[in-house]
C-alpha cells in the first residue's frame, strides 16, 4: 500500500516481502535526505565512503548492491538483519549516478588480501573471506576452523586470537576488524557468566541462607538465580520493599567473582524511594563491596556520565519511562557501557509494541531481532498478557514475573522464624538499629554537597 507517492512506513505492501518493503523505505529515505557521500579511497566502486548528514557522520564500506560483505557504522545497519541501511542506499544512489551500469552485474568486488569480519545479514556471524593471494593457504585454515560455509561456530570464538596469528602468519596483509572481536567477547563473557553460575549453583537457586537452601524461600531463589542467569533481565510486576533485599542479594551474587567493578546505579523515581532504598541496603553492607548509588531520575539526570562510561550494575525500577527512543532517561542510560542491566515495569498491558521494543533495545539492541520484524510479527499478540507462555518467544528466556504472594513471602535474616504476616522493611530493624542506620545515612548526606543543600530545601519547606 502505498500513501501518495509514498511507501506506507507501517503497512508491507501485497506484492513485497517485508524484507523487501524495509529495503524499500531505507532507499526512499536515503533518496529523501540531504546526505553528502565522500569516497574515501582510489576504487572506482568499492571502497570506504563517508556518509554525512547535519545529525551524524558514517563511514560505510560498501562491497556490492545487497553484498553481506557491506558494513555501516550506525546501529540500524547492525541490527535489522538487511545488509543495508539508508547510508549505504546513499552510497549506492550516489554510484548509480556517478558510474554508469548499475548494479554492475558483470563486475565483484575480488580484493587480493583475505579478512575476518562480521556479517550482519540476516543475523550476526563471524565469516572469513578468502583473497585472490595465498587461496590455498586461507582455504586450509578455513576447514579447520570453520564451517564450509565459512562462518566461524560460536564454539571456536576463543581461538579468535590464534586464528589470527595463522591467518596473519600466511600473509602480513591478512584483516581482521574491530567488531568481530567484540562480538566475539560479548558472546563469550555471557556464556561464561552461564557457565560459572550453573556450576555454582546446579539446583538453580541461589540460597537465601548461603550455606543451604531454605524451602520458606525455595520461589525467591529460583527468582534470584533466574535473575543472574543472563546477566541481565526484565521484571514485570507488583513493586514491594522485598524488591530491595532481592536487589541488595543480587548485587553480592553480580559482584562476588568479578575482578573489575565500576559503578553501580540503582534509579528510583524520587527522593522518597531513594531514602526507602538506602536504608534497606545497609542491611546488607557488609556483603556489598561496590559503590553503589541509589539515585533518582532527576539527580541520574544531572550526571555528568561520558559517553562510553562504564557501569557493573544498573537497576531502573521505573522502565517505563525507556518507552520513549527520545526520553531525557534513556538518552542517559544509553551513554553507559552496561554489565548487568535489569529493568522493572509493573505491567505489560499498556505497552505498544514499539514502546516494549524500545525498553528491550537499553538491554541489548540484538535482544528481540530486527525492530521492524518484531513489531510486524507480534502485533496481533498487544496488549499482552503477564504469563510467560504469552509472550513472544523472544523475550520469554529473561522476562520474570513477580507476583503479590511471591513478594509478600517474609524475608528476615537467615535462621529467623517467619512470623504470619509479612512485616514492612522498617519493623525488621529495631530502634537501635533504625537510629545507628539513621546516624550513618545522614552522615554520608552531610559529605555529599549537593546532598546537603537538597536536605536544606526540605528542611526549610517543612519548617514554612
Amino acid at each position: 500500500m502505498k500513501l501518495g507517492n509514498r511507501l506506507s512506513n507501517k503497512i508491507c505492501p501485497d506484492n513485497m516481502t517485508i524484507e523487501e518493503w524495509q529495503v524499500a523505505l531505507r532507499r526512499e529515505n536515503a533518496r529523501e535526505s540531504d546526505f553528502t557521500v565522500e569516497h574515501l579511497d582510489k576504487n572506482r566502486i568499492w571502497g570506504d565512503y563517508l556518509v554525512c548528514s547535519s545529525t551524524g557522520r558514517y563511514r560505510v564500506a560498501f562491497r556490492g548492491v545487497q553484498s553481506d560483505r557491506n558494513f555501516c557504522s550506525c546501529l540500524d545497519f547492525r541490527t535489522n538483519g538487511l545488509g543495508t541501511c539508508k547510508h549505504l542506499e546513499a552510497v549506492s544512489l550516489y554510484l548509480e549516478e556517478h558510474v554508469p551500469g548499475y548494479p554492475w552485474a558483470g563486475l565483484s568486488y575480488a580484493a587480493e588480501y583475505s579478512s575476518l569480519y562480521v556479517s550482519y545479514k540476516g543475523g550476526r556471524s563471524i565469516r572469513l573471506r578468502i583473497g585472490e593471494t595465498y587461496r590455498s593457504e586461507y582455504q586450509r585454515l578455513r576447514e579447520k576452523y570453520f564451517t564450509p560455509e565459512g562462518i566461524l561456530p560460536e564454539a571456536n570464538y576463543h581461538l579468535l586470537e590464534q586464528i589470527c596469528q595463522e591467518a596473519l602468519a600466511i600473509s602480513s596483509t591478512f584483516r581482521c576488524y574491530e567488531d568481530v572481536q567484540a562480538f566475539a567477547d560479548e558472546c563469550i563473557h555471557l556464556r561464561q557468566w552461564k557457565t560459572e553460575l550453573c556450576s555454582a549453583y546446579p539446583e538453580e537457586a541461589i540460597p537465601w541462607n548461603k550455606q543451604q537452601l531454605n524451602e520458606a524461600y525455595t520461589e525467591v531463589e529460583h527468582l534470584l538465580y533466574d535473575l543472574c542467569l543472563n546477566g541481565f533481565g526484565f521484571i514485570v510486576g507488583v513493586k514491594h520493599p522485598f524488591y530491595m533485599h532481592l536487589l541488595a542479594r543480587l548485587v553480592e551474587e553480580v559482584y562476588q567473582g568479578e575482578v573489575e567493578r565500576n559503578k553501580g546505579y540503582i534509579i528510583v523515581g524520587n527522593e522518597t524511594d531513594v531514602l526507602l532504598w538506602q536504608s534497606v541496603l545497609l542491611q546488607y553492607s557488609e556483603y556489598i563491596h561496590l559503590p553503589i548509588q541509589v539515585i533518582s531520575q532527576q539527580t541520574f539526570l544531572k550526571q555528568p556520565i561520558q559517553q562510553g562510561a562504564k557501569a557493573t550494575f544498573v537497576y531502573v525500577n521505573d522502565a517505563d519511562c525507556l518507552k520513549e527512543w527520545k526520553n531525557p532517561i534513556s538518552l542517559s542510560i544509553k551513554r553507559l557501557e552496561i554489565k548487568h542491566l535489569y529493568l522493572h515495569v509493573e505491567t505489560l498491558q499498556h505497552f505498544t509494541p514499539v514502546q516494549l521494543s524500545s525498553i528491550l533495545q537499553h538491554i541489548n539492541p540484538f535482544i528481540i531481532g530486527p525492530f521492524y520484524k518484531f513489531i510486524h510479527t507480534y502485533r496481533p499478540m498487544f496488549p499482552l498478557r503477564e504469563r510467560r507462555e504469552a509472550l513472544p518467544p523472544e523475550m520469554q528466556s529473561f522476562t520474570l514475573f513477580v507476583s503479590q504472594v511471591l513478594v509478600t513471602a517474609p524475608v528476615l535474616p537467615s535462621g529467623d522464624t517467619p512470623p504470619p504476616a509479612p512485616l514492612p522493611v522498617d519493623e525488621l530493624l529495631t530502634p537501635e538499629t533504625r537510629v545507628t542506620k539513621f546516624l550513618k545515612l545522614l552522615s554520608e548526606i552531610l559529605e555529599d554537597p549537593k546532598a546537603t543543600e537538597l536536605l536544606r530545601e526540605h528542611i526549610s519547606s517543612i519548617t514554612r
